[in-house]
C-alpha cells in the first residue's frame, strides 16, 4: 500500500475503517475504482438502495487529493458565471449544471449531519477576494446573478470584506452562505465508513490493474484477485492511470501545495478570519485559506512554474499569506502536504459513459469536495435509472497534447502570475 501522506490531516482525523486487501475472487453489482470523494459518495447512494458495492483502492479512502485538499466546500460547482454557464451549456444543462452546483455544499452537510461523521464541519460561508477592476465585476456579478436565483450571495465593498475576514489586500469581495469548510481526511474516512454501515464493501492496498470484458458484465482484475460485476465506476480523478484507454488524457492533474501554522497565539487569531471563513480570490494563480478549529492558519495554492511536482514544499504559499496578514510573520509553521486536482479543458467537471455499464466522473478544478461528493450521487443515479444527471453524459474528450502537459502547466502559472502582479497593482 502507498503511504499515508504527511499532513495536517493525517495527523489530527479520526482512523479509517478497516479496509483490507483483496484476497480472493468475488461478485457484486457494481465495482468502484478509486475511495476518494466520488468513488465513496457512489458507493454509498448505491448501497443504500440495496446494490452490493464493491471498492479498490490503490491505498486507502481518502489516500488521493480527497485527503490532500484544503477543505473547502464551495459552491457553484466551477468559477463561471451562471450566465456563462447558460450560454455555454444551452438552456437545458445550462440550467441542470448550475442546480448541480446549488445543490453540491448541501449535500456535504446533509451526508455529515445524517452520519455523524466527525470531521470539523463549519458552515460560515465562502468568501471571494478580488483584485482590480476584473475582480470586482466577477464578485459583484456573481452576487447579483446568484441571488437573482434567491440565494442568499452578497458582493462586498473593500471595507466589508476587510472586516469580515481581516485583511485589506483585496478590493472587494463576494460572500456566498451556502460554503464552508470539512476536515477533508476526516469526511473521506466518514463517507467510507457510512458506506460500509450500508452493507458496502472497501479494499484498500487493491489497485485495480485491468477491467475486462465478462459475458454480459465485466470483470475488475487486481494483482491478487479479481471481482465479476455489471456496472463499473472510475473514480480517481487527479490520480487517473491507463486502466481505461484515452482516460488519462481527458484531464491534467496539476500539483496543489498546502501548509499549515502551529494554532496561532490569542494575540494573533482574534485578527485572522475572524469568522472562520473559507476564502479563495479571483486571480489566475489563486490562493485559498482558512483556519480549523485549533487556530491554525491553512493557505493552499497551485505550484511554482519551475516546480510542477508534488513534493509538497510551498514557501511561496507561504509568502501569500504573510502579505495577506502581516501579522502572521514569524509564525511556525508545522505542516506542508501536496496532491493533484485534475483540470478539464473548460474547466467544467465530467461525467463519462465509457461503454455499456461502465461510467467516470472526474475533472473537479479545484472544488472537488462538493462537485466529487454530489458526481458520486449523480453516478449512482445513472446505474439505479432513476432518473438523468445534473451533468450531461458525454465521450472522453482528450486534451491535445497531453504528454506535453507540464510545459502547459508551467506557462499558464508563469504568465497567469505576471497578469495576477499587475490587477494586485490596481487593487492596492
Amino acid at each position: 500500500m502507498p503511504a499515508m501522506h504527511d499532513s495536517l490531516w493525517t495527523a489530527t482525523a479520526p482512523p479509517g475503517p478497516e479496509c483490507p486487501p483483496l484476497e480472493s475472487n468475488d461478485a457484486a453489482d457494481v465495482v468502484v475504482v478509486g475511495a476518494g470523494y466520488t468513488g465513496l459518495s457512489a458507493t454509498l447512494h448505491l448501497a443504500r438502495a440495496g446494490r452490493r458495492v464493491v471498492v479498490l483502492d490503490a491505498g486507502e479512502p481518502g489516500w488521493g487529493c480527497s485527503g490532500r485538499n484544503g477543505g473547502q466546500v464551495n459552491p457553484g460547482g466551477v468559477k463561471m458565471l451562471p450566465e456563462d454557464v447558460l450560454a455555454t451549456l444551452g438552456p437545458v444543462w445550462g440550467e441542470r449544471f448550475l442546480e448541480f452546483g446549488d445543490r453540491s455544499c448541501n449535500l456535504v452537510f446533509e451526508l455529515v449531519e445524517r452520519y455523524r461523521i466527525e470531521c470539523e464541519a463549519l458552515r460560515p460561508g465562502y468568501v471571494q477576494g478580488g483584485f482590480g477592476a476584473k475582480g470586482r465585476r466577477f464578485n459583484r456579478e456573481w452576487a447579483r446573478q446568484w441571488a437573482a436565483r434567491s440565494r442568499e450571495v452578497r458582493f462586498l465593498e473593500r471595507d466589508e470584506i476587510a472586516e469580515l475576514i481581516g485583511t485589506r489586500r483585496y478590493g472587494s469581495g463576494m460572500h456566498d452562505a451556502r460554503g464552508g469548510n470539512v476536515q477533508p481526511l476526516a469526511y473521506a474516512r466518514g463517507l467510507a465508513r457510512a458506506a460500509i454501515e450500508e452493507g458496502a464493501v472497501i479494499h484498500g492496498a487493491s489497485a485495480a490493474t485491468a477491467v475486462v470484458r465478462d459475458g454480459t458484465g465485466w470483470s475488475v482484475h487486481t494483482d491478487r484477485a479479481s471481482i465479476r460485476c455489471e456496472f463499473v465506476v472510475l473514480a480517481t480523478n487527479g490520480y487517473t492511470d491507463r486502466l481505461w484507454p484515452g482516460l488519462r488524457e481527458t484531464v491534467v492533474p496539476v500539483a496543489s501545495f498546502v501548509t499549515a501554522t502551529a494554532p496561532l497565539g490569542h494575540n494573533v487569531l482574534p485578527s485572522v478570519l475572524p469568522g472562520r471563513h473559507a476564502v479563495s480570490e479571483t486571480a489566475r494563480i489563486i490562493v485559498y485559506y482558512r483556519l480549523d478549529r485549533q487556530g491554525r492558519f491553512i493557505i493552499g495554492g497551485r505550484g511554482r512554474w519551475l516546480d510542477v511536482t508534488d513534493r509538497g514544499d510551498a514557501p511561496h504559499v507561504r509568502v501569500a499569506a504573510v502579505r495577506l496578514f502581516p501579522q502572521l510573520e514569524g509564525v511556525e509553521w508545522e505542516y506542508r502536504w501536496a496532491g493533484w486536482p485534475a483540470i478539464t479543458r473548460d474547466h467544467l467537471p465530467r461525467l463519462f459513459a465509457l461503454d455499456r455499464g461502465v461510467y467516470a466522473g472526474l475533472g473537479y478544478n479545484g472544488r472537488g469536495v462538493a462537485s466529487a461528493t454530489l458526481m458520486g450521487q449523480q453516478l449512482a443515479t445513472m446505474i439505479l435509472g432513476d432518473g438523468e444527471p445534473l451533468v450531461e453524459v458525454r465521450g472522453p474528450e482528450r486534451f491535445a497534447f497531453h504528454r506535453f502537459r507540464q510545459a502547459g502547466i508551467s506557462y499558464h502559472l508563469l504568465a497567469g502570475s505576471l497578469l495576477d502582479h499587475f490587477d494586485r497593482r490596481g487593487a492596492a
